[in-house]
């Protein structure tokens, strides 16, 4: 029932980002205010010029009819020849932050004229409008515009849209939104993860935190936020971000999988791999940021690239080796990160299909919005496996303290019982060993020494009083009779040996009528015993009143035992003897209260009714 409600929770997760996504799509996409125009486009091998490219694109049959060219992977520069409408204050967007240079031409008199200059390569002041996308007013004089891009080495995204001047506004407004949903609630759950984790002392929440910044600063780069706000005049930075971004999430995913399926005092999983592991991510990370992979040989270039697919491709395949791995012993969390993570590997995967020549219109939706999708579900999700986590491991740590505290009653009822028993065997062969030898040795005493009285009647006395503390040695040590006789017999046998002592006058007021398993009797016989020698030995009383009663509905043995001696103050003058009644009644389940003054002292004690009597 937990495991499908848990399943259920994360059914609800996905159907709301489903639709997060389909609202996402309406509003970015669907909404009619922008065009999409034909363009005709052209590689450049042969190093052409403007004007040469121009006169080529023209002739040209074939053309892309929604305004979205992806050609995937390029070694060359691209020419792209757009048809321009004839009205005034229409924008051309190209909708993708990220070439490295971008040349515009107006065709004016069949000559193409460098009209905007911009890209990655430049500072953020090039743009023309303070977006990150590139944006050009197209003039109204042009008969099209020409546009050189160059993003050789790298896969290319070409969306291009004519977007009205009355329409730009919502246009943005739309854009912006998407963007702020997202910054939102990232920020949302890393102020929550860092109340947990100040409130929690748990580095989970840190290492989570660190992997939901490093995805929304990878989101955040891809969209050109970055480019825009944190980096405008550092070019070399705009094409570093993402990189080195993504292979700090991948490195602190890694390490939020290694504790999320493991409890906080243990060892994280497979240690010694994953930290091998993350060394060489920090080396990539280190390789990004002080080198210049965008100027090196195209060799160095593409094994640096492809170093970094592999080693995300090792972290991506860790992080499902754990899920897997910790599935059969904690099913509902890894259902959760399995979510979490399958909810991203799908947008990352339709993400690197885009890369491969795809033309349809949603190639351009998951580029732009996929990524921040994903991760927005993967850390979403992840927090409510959070949550789960915390009731997991709190329930397997409370299973193991009740194992615990199981196996410590164990061996203490061992440990009592073992004591009993060897009280229990010297108290049989005191009495019935040494006391018989005792016994026989007066007998036979007596009748050698009929002839001197005086020896006899001394030799007498002796020997009586020796058996006599014998005997009540045997008792301290366990009643003969207990299990025959039961509890009440023998307390109503001690206190009549006690009052026979002329120490003080003992009053037993036992209302009991059922038996208890030995341990409870022998316990109970135990403590009475103990406080009665505290009485003797510290209180200076003259009556010690002893009071036995049970309780039928909830089954409670209640016992209190008063004197009018000195008193003591509890918990400061207690001795040995104190402190065993206190083991003992902690053993039997039980409860004391002590109230002493100058007055005198009462105890009260009550054992717990699960101890089932025996028979009534």
């Amino acid at each position: 029932m937990k495991n499908n409600t848990k399943l259920s929770a994360i059914m609800l997760s996905l159907v709301l980002f489903s639709g997060l996504v389909f609202w996402i799509y309406r509003v970015t996409q669907e909404n009619n205010n922008f065009q999409e125009p034909v363009i005709y486009t052209l590689s450049d091998e042969k190093a052409m010029s403007p004007l040469l490219a121009y006169k080529v694109i023209l002739n040209k049959k074939d053309s892309v009819v929604n305004g979205f060219f992806n050609p995937g992977f390029s070694k060359y520069k691209w020419w792209v020849y757009v048809n321009t409408p004839n009205e005034i204050g229409d924008f051309l967007q190209i909708a993708n932050p990220h070439i490295n240079e971008i040349r515009i031409y107006t065709i004016q008199n069949e000559q193409p004229i460098l009209a905007y200059e911009s890209g990655d390569y430049f500072n953020f002041s090039k743009r023309v409008l303070n977006d990150p996308d590139f944006w050009f007013q197209i003039p109204n004089s042009t008969n099209g515009l020409l546009i050189e891009v160059d993003k050789k080495g790298e896969s290319l995204e070409l969306p291009i849209r004519i977007v009205a001047e009355k329409e730009m506004t919502q246009y943005l407004s739309n854009q912006k939104m998407a963007y702020g949903i997202f910054i939102g609630w990232m920020i949302f759950l890393v102020l929550l993860n860092l109340f947990l984790w100040a409130s929690l002392r748990d580095n989970i929440h840190f290492f989570y935190i660190l992997f939901v910044c490093s995805s929304a600063l990878w989101v955040i780069s891809n969209w050109g936020i970055g480019f825009q706000f944190f980096w405008p005049n550092l070019p070399e930075m705009a094409s570093k971000a993402r990189p080195i971004f993504s292979t700090t999430s991948f490195l602190f995913i890694v390490e939020l999988a290694r504790k999320y399926f493991t409890p906080t005092e243990r060892t994280p999983i497979y240690n010694g791999f994953t930290r091998v592991l993350q060394g060489f991510l920090i080396l990539l990370i280190a390789v990004f940021v002080f080198g210049n992979i965008l100027l090196a040989e195209e060799w160095l270039r593409y094994l640096t690239l492809s170093v970094a697919n592999i080693l995300w491709l090792v972290s991506m395949a860790t992080v499902l080796f754990f899920i897997i791995k910790s599935y059969k012993k904690a099913k509902a969390l890894s259902l959760f990160f399995l979510a979490a993570f399958m909810v991203h590997a799908v947008f990352s995967i339709l993400i690197i299909l885009s890369q491969y020549n795809v033309q349809e219109n949603w190639v351009f939706f998951i580029n732009k919005y996929g990524s921040a999708i994903g991760i927005l579900a993967n850390s979403t999700i992840l927090s409510f496996g959070l949550t789960q986590r915390y009731n997991y491991y709190k329930k397997e740590r409370e299973q193991a303290q009740q194992e615990l505290i199981l196996e410590r009653s164990l061996q203490a009822d061992r440990l009592i019982q073992a004591q009993e028993e060897e009280r229990s065997r010297l108290a049989r062969e005191l009495h019935d060993g040494l006391g018989g030898l005792l016994g026989s040795i007066r007998i036979g005493a007596f009748n050698k020494l009929k002839l001197d009285i005086s020896n006899q009647a001394w030799l007498d006395t002796q020997l009586s009083e020796a058996i006599e503390d014998l005997r009540n040695i045997a008792h301290d040590l366990m009643p003969v009779n207990l299990p025959e006789k039961g509890l009440v017999a023998i307390l109503e046998k001690t206190v009549a040996r006690w009052n026979l002592s002329n120490e003080f006058k003992t009053h037993l007021d036992c209302t009991i009528h059922s038996r208890y398993p030995l341990a409870v009797e022998a316990g109970l016989y135990r403590i009475v015993s103990e406080l009665i020698h505290n009485v003797k030995k510290h209180a200076h009383a003259t009556e010690v009143y002893i009071s036995l009663w049970e309780e039928p509905n909830n089954q409670t043995i209640t016992l209190l035992v008063e004197d009018n001696g000195t008193g003591f103050i509890p918990n400061q003058s207690e001795g040995i003897g104190l402190k065993n009644i206190r083991y003992r009644v902690e053993y039997l389940g039980g409860k004391i209260l002590i109230d002493s003054n100058i007055k005198g002292t009462s105890i009260v004690i009550e054992i717990s009714g699960s101890k089932n009597p025996l028979h009534a």
